[in-house]
């Protein structure tokens, strides 16, 4: 049998890769030039084989999913002239990592352009994730497993978790609560994160559940999506302390049974008080009005004496 020549056919193939148009319309890459200018950031065209997902020192790919119906929008908008705003790239080595548009780079290779217009960025190892995130964030949403991913991220670059906190506040609108609610997104194990994206267990119930076993947590997700229940805040406080009673593994079994139990009506208390209504409706308190007075007592003076220190 006569020896296979891969070099003469990697050529060949080549030849013809180079001879295929680029679906690049010539005023349209002039067009870059004339606003750009040659001072300012640069537009390249790079051929879509040669771009890839940002990845960490450790090898972690960019949190971001692909939302395959903004990319059909994209795809379907891009019909006749191609994907014309340029993604935010780095250059490792002969390939170049995205950090904003990854979307458009799928609609690209969806409608069959071979190359898409970039600007290369000189970020450096402390400000590329921030750029990453900041950039991404922007989209018309962003799920609980990402936010979880890209606060961890940046909580894990500083030494301050004070400052930190602020700044992520700042930076993306949210209270240092639903901050440290997202951090223990990132606590569940993936099936369990996709499923809080889906908003089958809802962001209110993770506090309760963040801290069950590989094991549990696996189970919870069988018991989920074969029965399809979703988990709420008040399924995840009663699922926990049957759990802490039980101190052992649980079957799916087990927890669709206890998810599926009717709640027992609890004895209301009525109050003059309508914080003390809203408080013991919530937290599913049994106690006089004169216990709440002191407990309310007792908590403003632990407050006002650590504020005072």
């Amino acid at each position: 049998m006569a020896k296979i020549d891969f070099t003469a056919i990697k050529n060949a193939q080549k030849a013809i890769e180079d001879k295929v148009e680029d679906n690049i319309p010539e005023e349209l890459e002039k067009s870059y030039t004339d606003v750009w200018g040659t001072n300012k950031e640069t537009v390249i065209w790079v051929e879509v084989t040669r771009l890839v997902p940002y990845s960490d020192e450790t090898g972690k790919v960019q949190p971001f999913k692909i939302n395959e119906k903004r990319v059909e929008q994209i795809a379907e908008s891009a019909k006749d002239i191609g994907i014309v705003t340029p993604l935010a790239v780095i250059r490792k080595g002969d390939l170049y990592e995205i950090i904003s548009g990854h979307h458009r780079l799928a609609a690209a290779k969806l409608i069959g352009q071979l190359k898409v217009p970039c600007i290369v960025k000189n970020y450096t190892d402390d400000t590329i994730y921030k750029a990453l995130s900041e950039s991404n964030i922007q989209r018309d949403k962003t799920y609980p497993s990402e936010y979880a991913k890209i606060f961890s991220k940046y909580f894990e670059i500083r030494n301050d978790d004070k400052s930190t906190g602020e700044e992520i506040a700042k930076k993306f609108g949210v209270s240092r609560k639903t901050i440290y609610r997202y951090l223990d997104v990132g606590k569940l194990n993936e099936k369990l994160q996709s499923l809080v994206d889906d908003e089958i267990i809802k962001i209110g119930a993770v506090e309760y559940i963040k801290g069950f076993s590989e094991e549990t947590q696996n189970e919870l997700y069988k018991a989920l999506t074969d029965n399809k229940l979703s988990l709420s805040r008040v399924a995840a406080v009663k699922l926990k302390s049957y759990i802490n009673e039980l101190q052992d593994e649980i079957t799916s079994e087990e927890i669709t049974e206890i998810l599926n139990a009717p709640d027992k009506p609890k004895p209301k208390m009525a109050y003059k008080n309508k914080v003390y209504c809203s408080v013991s409706e919530k937290y599913a308190i049994n106690m006089t009005e004169n216990e709440l007075d002191e407990l309310t007592k007792k908590l403003l003076e632990e407050y006002f004496s650590k504020k005072e220190e």
